[in-house]
């Protein structure tokens, strides 16, 4: 999940544009993490270090990093080991990625990773109830500026609604900043009321080439057209994400929430007297606009 929110904390510091972290989510799950990635991010070597095995390296094509890391004094055998077998971090693959394709330096994503961690407090701690606090204090950092006071619950809908697109639609995503706004043209939408204790309105928006590859991708078959079938997953998605939220609330706070049936609500202007939370998700295929009424 770190990786999504790592990519908009690098636009936010300007140190690379959206398209290059988008392309380095892409190529990401095809490579294997470098062993002076890993070895920088624990803390094993410098990036000088790493830089003076990486020209090493290009005047020794037959031996392999770990290996002049050693005979250099770098690591050790035991560090070695210990970096070839660890779990890896996704953002440092991303964070990889834009090294390899030129956008950052070592230097540069050391800097920025630590930086990351420090401002977010994220902790390297595996275990689900840490993992859920790190990903709640990123939603709060990321909407911090438009929406300081944002309540409990919504973060509690926005963290299930990043773990649903990774798991239905896909890990290579960035969030954008949120936006606030009292009118909104949409495209090909479905809307969906929650009402309760307490009330929000959901709408996911999106342009027909990229609802067909949406739809493909939650479906698993390859549409090449928009028909109804691309406009039942829209609405699938939504309806499943929502009904799964209320479920949340019901067995984690004792509260019952009512589900609205979808509504569709293609080219329309969804207006609000109080403001709407807009937050635009960037794939590779396209824009996923999510706005929440509360």
């Amino acid at each position: 999940m770190y990786a999504q929110f790592f990519g908009n904390y690098l636009l936010s510091k300007r140190a690379v544009t959206a398209e290059q972290v988008i392309q380095a989510m892409e190529e990401q799950h095809i490579r294997h993490l470098k062993v002076g990635t890993l070895a920088i991010h624990a803390g094993y070597m410098s990036t000088s270090q790493v830089d003076d095995i990486l020209m090493r390296q290009s005047q020794n094509q037959g031996k392999r990093f770990g290996e002049l890391a050693i005979e250099a004094g770098y690591l050790n055998k035991e560090q070695l080991e210990s970096l070839l077998h660890q779990q890896i971090p996704i953002y440092l693959l991303i964070g990889q990625r834009l090294v390899e394709n030129g956008a950052l330096t070592n230097t540069q994503l050391d800097n920025l990773i630590i930086s990351y961690q420090q401002e977010n407090q994220l902790s390297q701690l595996e275990n689900a109830t840490l993992q859920k606090e790190n990903l709640h204090t990123l939603i709060r950092n990321l909407f911090l500026i438009t929406y300081s006071d944002i309540p409990e619950y919504l973060i509690k809908y926005l963290s299930l609604l990043f773990n649903n697109l990774i798991r239905f639609i896909g890990e290579d995503f960035m969030p954008l900043n949120p936006i606030l706004c009292q009118e909104y043209v949409t495209n090909h939408c479905y809307g969906q009321i929650i009402n309760g204790e307490y009330s929000l309105t959901s709408y996911l928006d999106i342009e027909e080439d990229s609802a067909i590859a949406f739809a493909s991708r939650y479906v698993k078959e390859d549409f090449t057209a928009f028909n109804e079938y691309v406009r039942a997953s829209i609405e699938d998605f939504l309806n499943i994400h929502n009904g799964l939220f209320n479920v949340n609330i019901s067995n984690e706070d004792s509260i019952e929430l009512l589900l609205n049936p979808p509504v569709n609500l293609e080219n329309t202007m969804i207006s609000s007297s109080s403001n709407i939370l807009h937050l635009p998700i960037i794939y590779p295929f396209g824009t996923l606009n999510i706005l929440i009424k509360v």
